[in-house]
């Protein structure tokens, strides 16, 4: 079989705008952290979402959209076009090993063998701003304001707490905020959300000339810690006594409805070393609902403030040339807080006030855990930091002029690499060759355009692989198929091939049924992981 990996996509994408879609549109970028699949209503989540809705009501939803397994090589990926072990997070900067660290694609930050949308679309004539998470780097060099942006506030690490305090998330990593460079705090009363929320339309509000813009919102929730403000803490709307089963059993039957998924999915296999619900006291329970109603708590609150950015551009006008993106960085994260590095149990115990009655409130330090991650990522196996599709399948939706949907679902295959040549496309801006005196890699993501105007099915033909690659596990997604390897102790360290079409839970290996396939999945990942110069967590003996 001829496989072909998706490593030269053209380096100066079309300048021809889509029929339809307005020349030189504006874009609204928004994405959350750590949220789950199945979370939003229009996906099949019981949190109602009316904002997010209202995006899909007027677009087109992704069910075949694929990140990263972790945040920081999303955004790498989402801002460059390029894989993250080429654009310099081959492995996240918190988790590199002495064998990888330096080397290229493992810089840790987003490095100069690319250059991020922000300077492409600055370039093309465009007002770029930014507001929320950067993870990218934290020396003033890879700061977003010598990375393209006009005005930037941001956190860049990778967490915090959402409130006023600057309490760090973990052991020994201090949150660090920056306004177009310069180090700042964040003022009295911040809430992440809001805060964000507010920055991104007061840098829109200031826009004095006609120039169109970049605005990218990446709101730090629902990352753990769980913070909500108080008036949010009691807005139980949510049934969450039913317990993990059932929960994950609705959101199936309204995904099968919605055709979110196939009428043959089902649900995954229980994640090995996660308490079912039933193993669980009646204690236990309670703080497992009370978890998840903080978590579906900030959720709806994301919600609002994306309400209140499309508000602003409806009242504006800005609406009628805005092109509007949603996503989610990754999967739910089924961790908690005492697994990040140099942390533990008696850490977080020392330094959070995590009285049941303070959870979600300052200085508590809590996560929706294992039980509560399966479940966002219904009905996919596994969640955050797994390369199963629990951890890089995300939700999709794309709305705006010219996009003729209303509603609708595709199942194309699609790659957060895809974001980025799809807005230089449409902007009618290039990829440059060079920049600084270095040679760029050329972008693997392909433009979304033909999809997005109605004149195309699909971005990749069934013959395109994509792959991926995260602390020695390993996968490939090729048409209907997808083939991972798994280390332990979550998975067996051995090659397992499903049709994900069908099979989204993960349930049925084809491997030995279909042992030609396998080889030709195997070999192609060969092919990228040389491609983009993969390097293990250590080194061969």
């Amino acid at each position: 079989m001829q496989i072909r990996l998706c490593i030269l996509s053209a380096m100066i994408f079309s300048t021809n705008v889509m029929a339809g879609i307005p020349e030189k549109p504006n874009f609204l970028l928004i994405v959350v952290d750590d949220m789950g699949y199945s979370d939003i209503s229009p996906f099949g989540g019981e949190i109602e979402t009316p904002a997010i809705q209202s995006i899909a009501d007027k677009g087109l939803k992704f069910t075949n959209y694929y990140v990263g397994p972790s945040c920081s090589a999303t955004r790498s990926m989402l801002l460059s076009g390029n894989d993250n072990h080429v654009a310099g997070l081959g492995n996240m900067d918190e988790l590199l090993t002495s064998h990888q660290r330096g080397k290229p694609g493992y810089e840790g930050y987003l490095n100069d063998r690319v250059v991020s949308l922000g300077t492409v679309l600055k370039g093309a004539g465009y007002n770029t701003y930014m507001a929320g998470k950067w993870h990218l780097g934290h020396e003033p060099e890879q700061d977003p304001s010598r990375r393209g942006f006009d005005r930037s506030f941001t956190l860049l690490q990778g967490g915090a707490s959402h409130f006023d305090d600057e309490w760090m998330m973990y052991a020994n990593y201090t949150p660090t905020y920056r306004e177009d460079g310069v180090r700042t705090h964040v003022p009295s009363g911040f809430y992440s959300s809001e805060f964000y929320a507010n920055k991104i339309i007061s840098y829109m509000e200031e826009q004095k000339d006609d120039k169109p813009f970049l605005a990218y919102l990446a709101f730090t929730a629902p990352h753990d810690p769980l913070h909500v403000p108080d008036e949010w803490l009691e807005n139980k709307t949510w049934d969450y006594k039913k317990g993990y089963d059932k929960i994950r059993a609705e959101r199936l039957s309204r995904m099968k409805k919605l055709g979110i998924v196939s009428d043959e999915a089902q649900l995954s296999p229980w994640v090995t070393g996660v308490p079912e619900w039933g193993d669980l006291s009646e204690d236990e329970q309670a703080k497992e609902i009370r978890l998840m109603e903080i978590y579906a708590a900030m959720v709806a609150n994301i919600d609002h403030h994306v309400g209140r950015v499309l508000s602003y551009l409806e009242e504006s006008g800005k609406d009628k040339n805005t092109i509007v993106v949603f996503m989610s960085d990754n999967g739910a994260n089924g961790f908690d807080m005492a697994s990040y590095p140099r942390t533990g149990q008696d850490w977080v115990d020392r330094n959070s006030d995590n009285r049941l009655s303070n959870w979600g409130r300052r200085g508590s330090r809590i996560a929706a855990g294992g039980g509560w991650a399966q479940v966002s990522s219904t009905p996919f196996h596994l969640y955050k930091h797994f390369l199963a599709e629990g951890g890089i399948r995300s939700p999709l939706i794309v709305s705006g002029p010219g996009i003729p949907f209303e509603g609708e679902t595709t199942d194309a295959l699609a790659h957060v690499m895809d974001i980025a040549p799809t807005f230089i496309s449409l902007a009618g801006a290039k990829y440059p060759e060079h920049s600084n005196g270095n040679r760029l890699r050329p972008p693997l993501g392909k433009p979304m355009g033909p999809l997005l105007s109605g004149s195309s099915s699909k971005i990749y033909e069934a013959d395109e692989a994509l792959g991926w690659e995260y602390n020695d596990s390993k996968a490939l997604r090729m048409g209907q198929y997808k083939a991972t390897l798994t280390v332990e102790p979550f998975g067996n360290g051995q090659w397992q091939v499903f049709d994900v079409s069908v099979d989204p839970g993960e349930k049925n290996d084809l491997s030995s049924a279909m042992p030609e396939l396998t080889e030709d999945l195997i070999e192609a990942w060969g092919d990228f992981a040389n491609t983009v110069g993969v390097v293990p967590l250590e080194a061969a003996e």
